[in-house]
């Protein structure tokens, strides 16, 4: 009771004085009014400085070096010209009323010989096929008859092939004789200017009206009037026909040279495998069909 008394005594005094504190009491300080202050949020944001040093490449250019060695060779003596392969070439001897003397073949002449200063050469020559380098000429006799065949007519040469052919009897004749004539120049460093080789020896035996003919190789010694010259003929593909009696350019039945013994030996062997083959091909059916008979017996 005493408590209500006393709190009305005290709100009166407050209204009496205007709302001021209490008399005699140093005025209540204004409260600032209630203000939230935000403070920011600062972020400090570490900023890392990179500092990249950049170092210039530097490219120190490689320098190659290329050593070229030349390699000094010395040349050899300068190796002769191989001579051209013959080629086949065909001649005639026209006579009157024939053609006595038909040759077809390919020639060259292997020659040796020793020159002026003492030295042993050697020459190729190759008797030319076609007739526009030849000039033919010949004679058609009852007993004996020549083909003279000679190029190199437009130079100084003026080689020539001389055959002789003769009548043996009324039933063949042969290749009597063989003749080269060697113009100037054609042999060099030689004393003389020209030269001659012949073959002395009859060959190739033929029945009058037969051509004779022989595709081999054959070799032909030549002997020379000059000291240290010899020779070869080489010839090929050979057929020819003297004493003919008609004016054809054909050959007539050929008589073929005789096959040699190193030839024979391989015909030889291969007929022998073949007779060898057919026996025991033979021996094989001959075996077979008895079997076969014995077995339809059984049954």
């Amino acid at each position: 009771m005493k408590l209500s008394i006393v709190n009305l005594f005290c709100a009166t005094l407050i209204l009496l004085s205007g709302g001021h504190g209490v008399i005699g009491m140093p005025p209540e300080p204004t409260l600032a009014p209630n203000v939230t202050t935000t403070t920011p949020a600062t972020t400090t944001s570490a900023t890392t400085t990179t500092t990249t040093t950049t170092t210039p490449s530097t490219t120190t250019p490689t320098t190659t070096t290329t050593t070229t060695t030349t390699t000094t060779t010395t040349a050899g003596p300068p190796k002769p010209t191989p001579p051209p392969i013959p080629q086949p070439g065909e001649w005639v001897v026209n006579g009157t009323n024939n053609t006595c003397i038909i040759v077809h073949m390919s020639a060259q002449f292997n020659l040796t010989y020793v020159n002026s200063n003492n030295k042993t050469e050697s020459k190729n020559i190759v008797l030319p096929s076609s007739n526009s380098s030849t000039f033919v000429t010949g004679v058609c006799g009852d007993n004996e008859q020549v083909i003279n065949i000679a190029w190199g007519l437009n130079t100084t040469r003026n080689d020539s092939l001389k055959l002789h052919f003769v009548k043996n009897g009324t039933k063949d004749y042969s290749l009597h004789h063989i003749e080269l004539y060697l113009g100037p120049g054609e042999l060099p460093n030689i004393t003389n200017n020209t030269a001659m080789l012949i073959h002395n020896m009859s060959e190739y035996k033929t029945g009058l009206g037969n051509s004779y003919r022989c595709v081999k190789l054959q070799r032909i010694s030549l002997t020379s009037n000059m000291k240290n010259l010899t020779g070869v003929l080489e010839v090929t593909e050979l057929q020819f026909q003297a004493f003919r009696t008609d004016k054809t350019k054909i050959f007539g039945l050929a008589e073929d040279c005789a096959v040699e013994t190193q030839d024979l030996v391989p015909i030889a062997v291969g007929c022998a495998l073949i007779v060898l083959v057919v026996i025991v091909l033979v021996a094989y059916l001959i075996g077979r069909r008895r079997r076969q008979a014995g077995g339809y017996r059984s049954m």
